[in-house]
């Protein structure tokens, strides 16, 4: 199953060691990691489709997510709660509306 679902995203400063702008766009894929877990590069990781469809300010979005393969696993549903990285690098956490 690979369904979309609208999310709430702050998005870490380029000071606090996120991105220097919003990802723009259909194509930003970052690596998902939900809320009670650590990332890891020796553990597997899925990657997602974010698409802003909101800009509330300078740092947080409304954003489509979908998973980016349709062997992703069904784990995502209102009030789940995420980070999101580029490579190592966490760039934002958000929460599934």
């Amino acid at each position: 199953m690979n369904e979309k679902y609208l999310a709430r995203i702050t998005w870490l400063s380029e000071k606090d060691g996120g991105r220097k702008t919003l990802p723009q766009g259909n194509d930003y894929a970052p690596i998902i990691v939900l809320k009670d877990k650590e990332f890891s590069l020796h553990e597997p990781n899925w990657s997602l489709f974010v698409k802003n469809v909101e800009i509330i300010n300078d740092l947080e979005t409304i954003a489509e997510i979908k998973y980016l393969s349709k062997s992703a696993p069904n784990n995502l549903r209102s009030g789940i709660e995420f980070k999101l990285y580029e490579g190592a690098k966490k760039v934002a956490y958000g929460k599934i509306l």
